[in-house]
């Protein structure tokens, strides 16, 4: 191990040079209740089978009443068990990334403190005093050590009994116990093994608690989640929901680790787990993703099963790289050629500057922090105590419909050719930047703050599409965009029928479509969030498709150097209620693919195939693409690099071959649910 791992430019550090880790969460097969079933032999075999595949990471569970069986005391015994698990690691050349306080960690099971005598310890300032001490006595136990990648400061908050935690809460936990173990132990990174707290808006959310991380992670189970992903597993939005997620988190100013991922062989067959791993952990690190850790590396013992939590949760038996007696899984096969293709990769070089973004999908300031009074207008003006009613109102506020959205959009933007940022919105209303801003409803609409865009925002608007931004807006029956004509070119004339098929027939070209053409989307369910708008074109602006009754449906106008696209039916949000919507005969993504051709798209690596998706990273001395096929067939697939690259390669696990480009494109056979990597360097 070369050196304490740092924070780099993005990825992170050691002994000077980019590292981008690769492992597994550790589980030993007896439970999740180790401490009390077995001993730090059973750590060393694993480290070594681990290492002999290919990874170079560990994470491991470091559970609270163990560690601290009574109020303030701590075991010596288990933590000189610790200590040996840690010198093991270190043998066998695996980082330990420790996870404070367990908890929580599989299926239901929550291992409490018997001493906690009812407090909550997100919110009770003598717990967090409490666990502020004991991360600080870790922190100087291993102060320093090279072995350690990370500290955890914990696994999925909040604390699974204690649901209702908030922001502030969230915000003050992990702010005292920070700061406590950077005190007792400066040089280690820390972070925070975060699930679904961006698609759940959970009080952990990046948006929170990143300022006091070094980076974010994201623990992507969409198996879980068909509110959002009602899907098979190798679908588009499955296998896209790591990359979603790790864009998302991102952009709340840390770089993201794909943290946790996978599904259980109880529950899908093995190899078609080893594809969905292999499409999610390879989409994800072209949205940038900073390393990548499975759970789990091994299955349950079969002597486990009948006791919580397998007892009680069947399919967490069996997530495991390996089974219970070590023999690897298809998915442990592909996590270890994953690992071998990074480590020919130049980080430093070609990837240091991370990913690069066609397309901006806002998320509303209210999402990130909601009730800011920054954002109230009121700073250094007379008036009188402003308090927002919709706290009242709306006291559980609901954000699946935003996320929704944006799933589907994120899904749209990837097979039209386009990789997908999430920046914040602005409080002074300039757009982001960037050659196209995605508006998805709810955005524009009318209904709960949490949902939509400041108003601010559309102020905001004519400066960017003078300057070349492509704005795409789509509409609900909620839309209320204030100067619509003006800025977008085009008007709400009043809320379209519901219950009635929402078809565009195209009257002109656009993306893929050609003047007949007729596109279909998922019928209303007779809400307004679902229904759509009947619109009105604007003088000077250009009507491409027309809906059933012949009225507008999409509308391109030109303004300054670029262009508003507005749609009259929230197609994203129509497309959250069909699954395995964005599947092969889903021609919705060419919407998408009209804006493509209206952009001055930056100069990276793209495809131009919808089954296909290509993320670019660059460095300061050229650029990776990252080429996954999320068809079940080979692709024959057209690669376009930028513009004079020199000596691409094609990176495998076994190094690097030149490959022959003409006319600045590459002519390649992708099999199914594979994925490639490509480098160059820059022009000379």
């Amino acid at each position: 191990m070369s050196g304490t791992v740092r924070a780099g430019h993005h990825y992170l550090s050691s002994g000077g040079r980019a590292y981008l880790p690769i492992g597994a969460s550790l589980v030993p097969p007896v439970g999740p209740d180790w401490p009390w079933r077995t001993g730090a032999d059973a750590f060393e075999a694993s480290f070594a089978d681990m290492a002999r595949h290919g990874l170079d990471a560990a994470r491991i569970d470091l559970l609270w009443a163990a560690i601290e069986p009574r109020q303030g005391e701590f075991d010596e015994a288990h933590l000189a068990q610790l200590d040996t698990i840690l010198e093991s690691a270190r043998r066998q050349g695996v980082r330990l990334h420790p996870t404070l306080f367990i908890g929580g960690q599989v299926g239901d099971a929550y291992w409490d403190v018997p001493w906690r005598a009812g407090r909550d310890p997100h919110a009770d300032p003598t717990m967090r005093k409490l666990q502020a001490g004991h991360a600080a006595m870790l922190g100087r136990r291993w102060r320093g050590d090279p072995t350690i990648l990370a500290w955890d400061l914990t696994d999925e908050p909040p604390f699974w009994l204690w649901p209702e935690t908030s922001d502030a809460d969230a915000l003050a936990w992990t702010r005292d116990l920070a700061a406590a173990l950077r005190e007792a132990d400066p040089d280690h990174l820390l972070t925070i093994g975060t699930s679904e707290q961006e698609t759940g808006w959970g009080p952990f959310r990046a948006d929170v608690v990143a300022s006091e991380l070094d980076f974010a992670t994201v623990h992507p189970y969409p198996i879980y989640h068909p509110e959002l992903y009602p899907d098979g597993l190798l679908s588009r939005r499955m296998t896209g929901a790591g990359a979603f997620e790790i864009a998302l988190a991102a952009g709340a100013g840390r770089p993201a680790m794909l943290h946790e991922y996978g599904a259980s062989s109880a529950q899908y067959e093995p190899e078609r787990i080893a594809a969905f791993d292999r499409l999610l952990a390879w989409s994800a690190l072209a949205r940038g993703a900073i390393g990548l850790f499975a759970w789990c590396w091994t299955d349950a013992a079969l002597d486990a099963y009948g006791r919580v939590p397998y007892a009680r949760q069947p399919h967490e038996t069996q997530f495991g790289l390996t089974d219970a007696q070590g023999t690897l899984r298809p998915r442990g096969r592909v996590l270890g050629e994953i690992a071998a293709v990074v480590r020919q990769l130049d980080l430093d070089g070609r990837a240091a500057d991370g990913p690069r973004f066609d397309a901006a999908l806002v998320v509303p300031h209210e999402w990130a922090q909601p009730y800011d009074p920054r954002g109230f207008g009121l700073d250094g003006a007379p008036a009188g105590l402003y308090l927002p009613a919709e706290r009242a109102w709306s006291p559980r506020r609901d954000a699946l419909p935003l996320m929704r959205a944006l799933v589907n959009a994120d899904a749209m933007a990837s097979r039209a050719g386009l990789a997908a940022g999430f920046p914040r919105e602005r409080l002074d209303g300039a757009w982001p930047e960037g050659p196209i801003v995605l508006l998805p409803a709810p955005l524009s609409s009318s209904t709960d703050t949490l949902l939509h865009l400041r108003t601010p925002f559309w102020v905001g608007g004519p400066r960017a599409l003078a300057g070349g931004t492509v704005a795409w807006l789509s509409c609900s029956a909620e839309t209320a965009v204030p100067g619509m004509r003006e800025l977008f070119g085009a008007a709400v004339v009043d809320r379209a029928p519901a219950g009635r098929p929402a078809a565009m027939r195209f009257r002109a070209a656009w993306g893929p479509f050609e003047p007949g053409d007729e596109l279909v989307l998922p019928r209303d369910d007779g809400t307004l969030a679902t229904r759509g708008v009947r619109l009105t074109a604007a003088a000077g602006s250009r009507v491409v498709a027309v809906d059933g009754d012949g009225e507008p449906a999409l509308i391109v106008a030109a303004r300054g150097a670029g262009h508003a696209v507005v749609c009259g039916q929230p197609v994203e949000t129509l497309l959250a209620m069909r699954p395995d919507a964005h599947g092969p005969e889903d021609e919705t993504w060419g919407l998408y693919g009209g804006l493509a051709e209206l952009a001055r798209l930056p100069q990276v690596a793209r495809v131009s195939h919808p089954e296909a998706a290509c993320g670019t990273l660059e460095g300061p001395d050229g650029g990776i693409a990252i080429v996954t096929n999320h068809a079940a067939e080979p692709l024959e697939l057209d690669v376009r690099l930028p513009e004079g690259v020199r000596s691409p390669r094609r990176i495998e696990g076994n190094g690097a071959r030149s490959v022959a480009v003409e006319a600045g494109r590459l002519n390649l056979r992708l099999e199914a649910y594979e994925g490639l990597v490509i480098d160059w360097g820059r022009p000379g």
